[in-house]
């Protein structure tokens, strides 16, 4: 690291074992904690505000009351699946929903992904879920969704049919920063720590507005590298270079982790040292692994004259780069994968993000990203 506390040319770094997990202690939410909307940035003071709920045959979000007389458990039922209504300051009557256990758990750890639209993103989100729902992240690493009824309408309706049916999911609507799935995360016997992921469209990133508003909460962020426009333009995804200039511009850039992931590398798979690292193992919390990777894909994006792809790395405090393919294969007719989905090496980049950004708090987790 440079004496700024940017990135110089990655080295190396020593390795760790996790601990194993003990039972968790009921989560309490410290008192009087105020919560930021990773939506239009206000500050909301989460146990003050109404609660609604979803009016599935009104189609429409309605009121939610909760009853004196009611009991502690159809209480707890019922805030499972309540919602916060959150205005926009700079929109009048302009009104959003953050799920209620969102903020119940202190300030969520926010991640976003960046890239162009064609660039995979929502198939990288996706297929890092459905990885995590059938692997887990790794020995001595639980995690569970806190929306239950929104985690299984996101297996139901974009994760099912992603990995069994193979089909391709539409590009993120625009104008559309959705909060895709709510985590909590918890590394041996500590506590549970939540992040929520939010998939935004590209050309919303390229909206100054509609990016500062998100990048003002955001704690990390998936640099998603498109294989097949490599050396197509030599100035790189212009969403990453709108939001570095963003984040240097309002103070943040060395607030913000960066994994930047060489997506879609099963383009690349007979290159080297892609096909090396495609053949690596999965869910590894692993720094001296986690370096020869990033100085890898770091090489690799030099040499293929993807030097504009490479600046998250150089510009953030922390940051990691990474072999990933959501599809394992890129032949699509008729709206589905020809040869199946299989999903490559996903998650080390989420498991990378959570080390830099404190969700993981091991020895081993502070040297990845150095």
């Amino acid at each position: 690291m440079t004496t700024d506390g940017r990135h110089a040319a990655p080295t190396s770094a020593p390795n760790a074992i996790p601990m194993h997990p003990a039972p968790p202690p009921p989560p309490k939410r410290p008192p009087g904690q105020t919560i930021t909307c990773p939506i239009c940035a206000s500050t909301l003071d989460w146990e003050s505000l109404p609660l609604y709920r979803w009016d599935q045959g009104a189609a429409k979000y309605v009121d939610l009351k909760l009853g004196a007389g009611i009991s502690a458990t159809q209480k707890a039922q019922s805030l499972r699946t309540a919602s916060i209504r959150c205005a926009d300051p700079e929109q009048p009557n302009a009104y959003h929903y953050l799920p209620y256990s969102y903020g119940r758990y202190g300030r969520p750890s926010v991640y976003g992904f960046v890239g162009a639209t064609n660039s995979g993103k929502t198939h990288l989100l996706t297929a890092m879920i459905g990885q995590l729902e059938k692997y887990g992240l790794g020995p001595g690493l639980r995690h569970r969704p806190i929306t239950l009824a929104g985690h299984q309408y996101l297996k139901n309706h974009q994760i099912g049919p992603f990995l069994n049916d193979s089909k391709v999911i539409e590009h993120t609507r625009l104008n559309s920063i959705g909060l895709v799935d709510i985590l909590a995360v918890r590394e041996g016997d500590g506590t549970e720590r939540p992040i929520a992921l939010f998939d935004v469209a590209g050309g919303d990133l390229l909206e100054i507005d509609a990016a500062r508003k998100f990048l003002d909460v955001a704690d990390g962020l998936f640099f998603v590298v498109n294989s097949d426009e490599l050396g197509g333009d030599e100035l790189g995804d212009q969403t990453f270079s709108t939001v570095l200039e963003l984040l240097e511009a309002s103070g943040r850039l060395s607030e913000v982790s960066a994994a930047i992931i060489l997506g879609k590398a099963d383009l690349l798979r007979f290159d080297d040292p892609v096909t090396r690292w495609m053949r690596q193992p999965d869910q590894t919390l692993d720094a001296k692994a986690s370096l020869e990777e990033s100085a890898d894909v770091y090489a690799y994006l030099q040499v293929r004259n993807a030097h504009a792809w490479t600046r998250p790395y150089r510009d953030c405090r922390k940051a990691t780069l990474h072999v990933a393919s959501a599809t394992g294969t890129g032949a699509v007719e008729n709206g589905r994968f020809v040869r199946g989905v299989r999903p490559v090496r996903v998650l080390n980049p989420l498991i990378a993000l959570m080390a830099m950004t404190g969700v993981i708090t091991s020895e081993e987790a502070k040297q990845i990203g150095m």
